[in-house]
């Protein structure tokens, strides 16, 4: 048996002592500032999950409501709904996250004065967006990473609304116009405004080179002896790249495609000529009884099919949006991610206790 060692006894080189073997270390103590740092961390994500914990825990089947009911607040935030609505696909914005993202396609639903938006799929392969009923989420435009975005940009981007020609004759004097959405819009002098026309006694001649008649001249000539008066092409109604070349011709659609066939002129077609008239809601103002008059020139009113006002006008606070690509099922982990977050703020809770207990409340002496 080995014999005891004295107290204080010398160690051999390399030994290792018993006495500080047995020595027992203090047991780790959680501070202040890290039960409360770890206690805020948890309450500020407990507190940023609770819109999709209420989302995940929605039934499997959507509610189907209307328009109106979103308006007026009857619906909450977060709730799974099937909706019949017509989006303004014209007024469509993309929202992405990054260079080469589909992103997101939000659109404004008509007849909402844009306090309601779908949020589409932006991926082309998805299936059509366009469709009588919508169905998904309902959040505010607040509350979604996108929303700052599309904010800034509705408000900084003029976007056409229309009106009828009846409509904006009965608003030339009150400046105020029913929109085509039902809406009425108080327009000022300086809006721009614009419509298309379709000419009556002009057409455009839009001919392929050939062998026969390889250039704009040569198809020149062809005209001319077709009894087809043209103006002088310029240098882009000359596409060498499509072998294709653009004439005006002061005659209407229908005689031009006679003329065109009598003179065995099969490789050209003929289009209508659209003109596109813009100007001021002032000049507009000033239009009489024989047409519209916008970009120096009067339109008969039966020529004009809808007037577009562009128009610079924010998104309402409090706006909704309809995400269609989310389900409840989808937030299956947010349940689990809760409990174990709940229980880590509880035990850091008691960290905190204990921690203040010991730190700053004074010790009493023993009695």
């Amino acid at each position: 048996m080995t014999a005891e060692r004295e107290p204080g006894e010398h160690l051999p080189k390399g030994a290792i002592d018993p006495d500080l073997v047995k020595l027992s270390r203090s047991r780790a103590k959680v501070g202040i500032i890290t039960a409360a740092g770890v206690l805020i961390i948890c309450v500020y994500f407990l507190f940023r999950l609770s819109p999709d914990r209420r989302f995940g825990g929605e039934a499997e089947r959507p509610t189907a409501v209307a328009v109106s009911d979103i308006l007026d607040d009857r619906i909450a935030p977060d709730s799974y709904i099937e909706l019949e609505a017509e989006p303004l696909m014209s007024h469509a914005i993309r929202s992405i996250k990054a260079k080469g993202d589909a992103g997101l396609r939000v659109v404004p639903v008509r007849g909402s004065s844009d306090r309601l938006w779908l949020a589409v799929s932006g991926d082309g392969w998805d299936q059509p967006a366009i469709t009588s009923k919508y169905i998904g989420r309902l959040r505010r435009l607040d509350s979604m990473t996108l929303g700052t975005s599309v904010k800034s940009y509705v408000a900084e981007t003029p976007r056409p609304v229309f009106a009828s020609v009846p409509s904006i004759r009965a608003g030339l004097a009150s400046s105020k116009i029913k929109l085509v959405t039902g809406e009425e819009l108080a327009v000022d002098d300086g809006q721009q405004v614009a419509f298309e026309t379709i000419e009556p006694t002009t057409s455009l001649v839009v001919v392929s080179f050939n062998e026969r008649l390889p250039d704009m001249r040569a198809w020149g000539g062809a005209l001319k002896r077709a009894n087809l008066d043209y103006k002088p092409a310029t240098q882009k109604d000359n596409d060498e790249a499509l072998g294709q070349g653009r004439f005006e011709v002061p005659v209407a659609t229908e005689e031009a495609v006679k003329k065109l066939e009598a003179a065995e002129l099969w490789a050209a077609r003929v289009e209508p000529v659209v003109r596109h008239r813009k100007g001021t809601w002032a000049e507009l103002k000033k239009s009489g009884a024989e047409g519209l008059a916008l970009g120096g020139a009067v339109a008969p009113d039966n020529r004009v099919d809808l007037v577009g006002i562009f128009v610079t006008r924010g998104i309402p606070d409090g706006a909704y949006t309809l995400v269609t690509n989310e389900v409840p099922q989808d937030y299956w982990y947010v349940l689990p991610i809760t409990i174990a977050l709940a229980a880590i703020a509880l035990l850091f809770a008691w960290a905190l206790v204990r921690a203040i207990r010991r730190d700053l409340l004074p010790t009493r002496a023993p009695a």
